[in-house]
């Protein structure tokens, strides 16, 4: 018997969610912007690179829309989520939307002339995308799709309960860090927990796996 395909709910809601950001950013917005539009800002939150107005308003974000697409359709698809945490499965799909949404913010305020605090903004906004991740990790249940996908990992239900229990502490630290760094000014403590959570899983379970887990 063939598998029939079929989006989920909240992926439509999704898809569409991000189509519609794109629309109605580009029909109040589009006229207003200046020819140029910074895409890129370096750890001190200063612009260092700048791209057409086309290009930042439509070209980026049509992308992310076909992202946003195939990460639903990847997730919808993936055998294993038949029986997946349905919260889990939502924030993943509503992540890109929320992406999507904080970049045209900021990029329309850049183009109206406003002082954008990006320094603070993107950190603060991925910290507490980290600290939600870590959160519901532990209740991801082994797919191919979404989560800590490893040869060992992917091997035994057990050893993918255990790293992930391991590995939602460290998305919770490293959140937490990352919000810590805009007040301490400090790349260090944005990009050391960073590697440290995803080494430290890892590590992890390969020790599980030699243990026979």
């Amino acid at each position: 018997m063939k598998n029939k395909f079929k989006l989920r709910k909240d992926s439509i809601i999704s898809i569409i969610a991000s189509i519609l950001i794109v629309v109605i950013f580009n029909l109040l917005f589009y006229d207003k912007m200046p020819a140029e539009l910074p895409t890129h800002w370096n750890f001190q939150g200063q612009a260092d690179d700048y791209s057409s107005k086309f290009h930042a308003m439509v070209v980026i974000q049509g992308f992310l829309v076909l992202m946003n697409a195939f990460l639903c359709f990847m997730l919808d698809s993936d055998p294993k989520n038949k029986k997946q945490f349905n919260l889990v499965m939502t924030i993943s799909k509503l992540s890109m939307p929320a992406i999507m949404l904080l970049i045209y913010i900021i990029t329309v305020m850049a183009g109206f002339g406003r002082e954008v605090k990006v320094s603070t903004i993107l950190p603060i906004f991925i910290g507490l995308l980290f600290i939600a991740i870590g959160n519901y990790l532990p209740k991801i249940k082994r797919n191919y799709t979404m989560g800590i996908k490893l040869p060992w990992t992917l091997n035994s239900d057990e050893n993918w309960r255990r790293t992930h229990r391991l590995g939602g502490i460290c998305f919770v630290i490293i959140g937490l860090c990352i919000i810590l760094s805009v007040f301490l000014k400090s790349e260090i403590v944005f990009l050391v927990p960073l590697f440290l959570g995803a080494i430290i899983p890892a590590v992890y379970s390969y020790y599980l796996y030699t243990k026979g887990i």
